[in-house]
């Protein structure tokens, strides 16, 4: 929180400074609406924060262009600001592979035809592609459908705020109003009976009004622990799509795309290295060429396999 820098005060609004569009992000998933609080407790006025992205570089500190996407947060409106669509997560980057292959058509397939497979349940490890696919099918529907995309967790945290301000009546609209619902991580409701009381009346007024329902989670349906019986049949009424883990090709695939993306200086034997070694998830497949693509770039020459196995001993191991 201590990297957070106030750029300028407006009578209504104030401009906050942050690092990078990642700090910004987890600001705003976690701490927002007690920023918001706070300040408007200072001064009563103030109705919404924007966010700078701070580059620093060699001492001085530069304003980078404002990321114009979804800056603005309205108090009032505060749910919004979570249901933010990532633009690179698309179908058109996803990349296919035997273990996905089933997931992305019966994605596909519900952006073709809405409510007609109600609901799509998308399940499979951390880093598969779960995340990928439920933005991909938002951004799809997003220009004709009120689309609605956020977490298990940030969905509890709105039950629980909404509880304590005694106004659930707004939250229960502002869930059954919508066209699409997306929601990440469905395996966050374990334990909470009352949230998963309200998940469960949200679905069925969704469901009984042909509106559409996206559901990931780690587990298929009746593998979730936690969760009411009754909830788990729900989940499993319509399509369940298991993303396996990742091939060889796939991996290999994912890096060639990223590769390219970041047009670094990374050659086909070290990315071939790569896809035998990592084997987990796309994160760490991300994470790793990442790595190697800054130093590449730091030290201006292409990377061997020695330093591969030096700057990667951590995920090699």
């Amino acid at each position: 929180l201590q990297k957070i820098s106030l750029i300028k005060e407006y009578n209504d609004y104030l401009i906050l400074g942050v690092p990078t569009r990642f700090f910004r992000d987890w600001i705003v998933s976690r701490y927002l609406d007690k920023i918001l609080e706070q300040v408007k407790s200072f001064k009563l006025s103030l109705n919404r924060i924007e966010f700078k992205i701070i580059e620093e570089s060699r001492g001085s500190t530069n304003l980078s262009k404002i990321d114009e996407i979804n800056k603005v947060t309205e108090i009032k409106d505060s749910i919004l600001n979570y249901n933010r669509l990532n633009p690179n997560l698309n179908f058109e980057n996803f990349i296919q592979g035997k273990s996905n292959e089933i997931a992305l058509s019966y994605s596909k397939k519900v952006c073709e035809h809405l409510s007609r497979y109600n609901p799509l349940y998308i399940c499979g490890g951390v880093g598969l592609g779960k995340t990928h696919l439920l933005n991909a099918i938002g951004l799809e529907l997003q220009p004709d459908n009120n689309v609605m995309f956020i977490s298990a967790e940030r969905f509890m945290y709105q039950f629980v705020k909404s509880i304590k301000a005694n106004d659930m009546v707004k939250f229960k609209e502002y869930f059954r109003n919508t066209d699409v619902l997306l929601i990440d991580d469905i395996q966050f409701m374990n334990g909470k009976e009352a949230m998963q009381e309200e998940f469960f009346h949200t679905f069925n007024a969704l469901i009984d009004q042909n509106k559409q329902l996206i559901i990931s989670a780690d587990k298929s349906p009746q593998d979730l622990e936690g969760i009411e019986e009754r909830m788990r049949s729900r989940l499993g009424w319509g399509l369940v799509a298991d993303i396996h883990p990742l091939t060889y090709e796939l991996r290999l695939g994912i890096l060639q795309a990223k590769e390219e993306k970041l047009n670094a200086r990374i050659s086909e034997n070290i990315l071939e290295f790569l896809a035998h070694k990592i084997t987990s998830n796309v994160r760490e497949l991300e994470g790793a060429l990442n790595r190697l693509a800054a130093f590449s770039s730091l030290v201006g020459r292409e990377i061997n396999l020695d330093m591969v196995q030096d700057l990667l001993k951590d995920l090699l191991k």
